[in-house]
């Protein structure tokens, strides 16, 4: 029987251990940290070919010649594709407006161009005063030549309107229309429109400046364009209560009907109804004449006049900074004391038309 030493027999308890850093990179995840790696790397190899050939195929704005043939086709067809790119933009067309410079030719500017003119407002069509300083229109873009001066001048002068020497930048009217003046009423507004053409033009019956003893009804303005207005003048200057009870007869023809006309067609033309003849500070002192700073005041100012109720319509004409310029047909008796109570404080001035 053959005996077998102990030494030749191994078993598998006595097998070499593995090697114990193969074991510590699976216990830490290696596999999974290397498919990791691997997996970014491709990702930075994919954008970096990416990028390169972005940048290979970018567009070249610019070749330098090197004086070879094919140089000088390169930096023609470069011409010819950057010639293209800017003909969508140079076909546009460029919108434009026109401005009329008071009445003379006309400029053509582009919608963007900026406002290049400001100056204050001018009662005169060109040149102002020859005092007032000129304001050029520059050329723009290369062209439109030379500019046309405007004169600007503070405290433009409207006039002479009858004699007076008006200054304002802003004219309103207040005329009389009571019987004794309706017939001189025709020339004044024509030649008012003549020197200040679309002033306001507040009609009313009477001239006088009286405190009233008791509330006044029918007071409100009306404009001329108003059916009111034809029942007023057909009526002779009747009252609000008047005019609304009264019924018109198409038959019966409009007294003075060329100055009714002139009147009931004239744009920001106002009247108020008759509530007696000493009321005028109704008119003088309407929302209608507020925004003038030159007041023409026409009448025969032969109507009652009281100093309380001139030192009321002074503080409103003080207020709103207006001067008073009266027109007297014929110099009535209160003519002096209106002059010197209320043209006078105002810096106005009068006309008396004997």
């Amino acid at each position: 029987m053959v005996r077998r030493s102990p030494r030749a027999l191994v078993t598998v308890a006595d097998a070499p251990p593995q090697s114990s850093w193969r074991q510590r990179w699976e216990k830490w995840g290696g596999r999974s940290l290397a498919l990791s790696i691997g997996v970014h790397a491709l990702l930075l190899i994919a954008a970096a070919l990416i990028v390169v050939h972005q940048v290979m195929d970018r567009q070249i704005d610019f070749l330098p010649g090197g004086g070879s043939v094919q140089g000088a086709q390169a930096e023609q067809a470069l011409q010819h594709k950057i010639q293209q790119k800017k003909n969508p933009w140079l076909k546009q067309s460029v919108p434009i407006r026109k401005i009329a410079v008071n009445g003379m030719s006309n400029l053509s500017l582009p919608a963007d161009v900026p406002d290049m003119l400001d100056f204050s407002p001018s009662s005169k069509p060109l040149g102002g005063s020859p005092g007032g300083g000129g304001f050029g229109l520059a050329g723009a873009g290369g062209g439109f030549g030379k500019g046309v001066g405007l004169g600007a001048q503070n405290g433009m002068t409207f006039g002479p309107l009858f004699g007076l020497n008006i200054k304002a930048r802003k004219l309103a009217v207040v005329l009389d229309v009571s019987s004794s003046m309706t017939p001189h009423l025709e020339r004044v507004v024509r030649e008012v429109d003549k020197v200040a053409k679309g002033s306001v033009v507040v009609l009313y019956f009477g001239c006088g400046l009286e405190e009233p003893k008791k509330p006044l009804v029918g007071t409100r303005v009306f404009r001329t364009s108003a059916i009111e207005f034809e029942k007023f003048w057909r009526m002779g200057g009747a009252t609000y209560m008047e005019t609304a009870a009264y019924k018109i007869d198409p038959k019966k023809p409009i007294p003075m009907k060329d100055l009714f006309l002139q009147l009931s067609r004239r744009p920001q033309t106002y009247f108020v109804h008759n509530v007696g003849v000493g009321f005028t500070w109704l008119a003088l002192l309407s929302d209608e004449v507020r925004n003038a700073d030159g007041l023409y005041w026409f009448s025969d100012f032969q109507d009652k006049v009281d100093f309380k109720q001139v030192e009321i319509v002074l503080e409103g004409l003080k207020r709103r900074k207006q001067r008073l310029y009266i027109h007297s047909y014929g110099k009535g008796q209160y003519f002096d004391l209106i002059k010197n109570q209320l043209v006078i404080p105002t810096e106005g001035d009068s006309y008396a038309e004997e």
